[in-house]
C-alpha cells in the first residue's frame, strides 16, 4: 500500500470515530433509549407540490397559478425544433399536470367542494 492511500485511510477513520456520539463508561448502564418511531408513511401530496416548486399546504389559487407559469415555460410546443426536448417537455408536462390534477382534487375534497373545476 502507498503511503498516501494510508494515510487517506487514518484520516476517514480517524474523522469517523470523532464524529460518534461518545460511550458511556464500562460497567455502567447506558442512558434509557427511546424506542424507533414507526417510519411515517410518505406524503404523496409533499411530492406534487414539490414538483411544482410551491410550499407545502399552499391554497388552490396558488397550485394553479405555478402550474400555469411552469406550463407556459416547459410546454412541448415550445421545443418543436428538437425532437428528445419535445419528448422529454412532454413527459414534464404530464408530470406537472398530474400534480396539479392530484392537488386540485385532495383541496377541493378538503374544501367540501366536491366539484371538479379547471
Amino acid at each position: 500500500m502507498s503511503p498516501d492511500l494510508l494515510r487517506r485511510l487514518f484520516h476517514l477513520t480517524r474523522a469517523r470515530v470523532a464524529s460518534r456520539p461518545p460511550s458511556p463508561p464500562r460497567g455502567e448502564d447506558p442512558s434509557p433509549r427511546r424506542p424507533p418511531e414507526p417510519p411515517q408513511p410518505p406524503d404523496e401530496l409533499a411530492g406534487y407540490y414539490a414538483n411544482l416548486e410551491i410550499p407545502r399546504g399552499s391554497d388552490l389559487e396558488t397550485v394553479r397559478a405555478a402550474w400555469k407559469g411552469m406550463m407556459k415555460k416547459y410546454h412541448p410546443d415550445l421545443h418543436a425544433a428538437d425532437p428528445e426536448k419535445r419528448r422529454l417537455a412532454g413527459e414534464l408536462t404530464a408530470n406537472l399536470t398530474r400534480a396539479y390534477q392530484e392537488l386540485e382534487a385532495a383541496l377541493e375534497q378538503e374544501s367540501g367542494r366536491g366539484g371538479h373545476r379547471t
